[in-house]
């Protein structure tokens, strides 16, 4: 079963599980940076099937203008399972009143499903670079 969740007592063999399961990371070597650095986001929505932490949207700023999605991934074995989309929508809700949203996304990552599923969840393509897009969501404050 599936649980949203905002709690940040997650512990850290959670958060290097997650980030590892997708293999090649740029955190691989500064795991205790990373664990810190969830743990003290601005804004923080994981998912968890049962006691496995499978999805995590984060994201880090001001808390009245401006948030930047720092990381947004879902476990490779739990893709197509929809909790990406479970994750945003939680995560749009939490930030309603935050006015500019940003999103920076490898462009390797960026297939056009991704694109098209991110402008059907409110983002706006303001960069589309060869190796990096940038995706702004302008909430109405």
């Amino acid at each position: 079963m599936l649980n949203m969740s905002r709690d940040r007592n997650i512990a850290y063999s959670d958060i290097e599980q997650l980030y590892m399961s997708s293999g090649d990371t740029p955190y691989e070597n500064r795991l205790d940076a990373l664990y810190e650095a969830v743990i003290s986001s601005d804004h923080l929505v994981t998912a968890w099937d049962g006691t496995l932490l499978v999805g995590l949207l984060r994201s880090s700023g001001d808390m009245q203008f401006t948030q930047l999605i720092s990381d947004f991934l879902v476990h490779p074995e739990h893709h197509t399972k929809g909790i990406a989309s479970k994750l945003m929508n939680a995560y749009i809700e939490d930030t309603s009143h935050i006015e500019k949203i940003y999103l920076f996304m490898d462009d390797g990552l960026a297939s056009a499903f991704t694109r098209n599923w991110l402008v059907h969840k409110g983002f706006g393509i303001i960069k589309d670079g060869e190796d990096l897009c940038i995706y702004l969501k302008h909430n109405p404050v």
